[in-house]
């Protein structure tokens, strides 16, 4: 059901994946405490997840129920998937070192496609 309703009602499915992200987030706040999880999403090594995550969900809503556009409700929910995904690997242990280095593998290898 996810296919369909992605495809022919972004704007649903994008205040949908939306909710359940921010219940994400209050699963983590429910389990450490909402003072303790507040500092551990603003700690030096998570800023960068906290923000980008937290950014994509207020972009998605804005532009699914503001601007009411279908190709940007789609390339916002494909941008919280992503910043979901980094967010996630980011409570890992190793796991934030891990994105930098495959992130950067990915870059260079880009880089190397387009001859640079």
């Amino acid at each position: 059901m996810f296919l369909p309703v992605m495809v022919l009602m972004p704007q649903k499915f994008a205040l949908c994946f939306t909710i359940g992200c921010l219940l994400i987030i209050g699963s983590f706040v429910a389990l450490k405490g909402p003072k303790s999880q507040l500092e551990h999403m603003s700690s030096k090594e998570r800023l960068p997840f906290t923000l980008g995550f937290i950014g994509s969900m207020v972009g998605t809503i804005y532009v699914s129920m503001v601007l009411h556009s279908y190709i940007l409700s789609v390339l916002f929910s494909i941008l919280q998937v992503v910043a979901l995904s980094y967010y996630a690997i980011s409570y890992f242990p190793g796991g934030s070192a891990g994105l930098k280095f495959l992130s950067s593998t990915l870059v260079s290898s880009v880089m190397k496609c387009f001859g640079r």
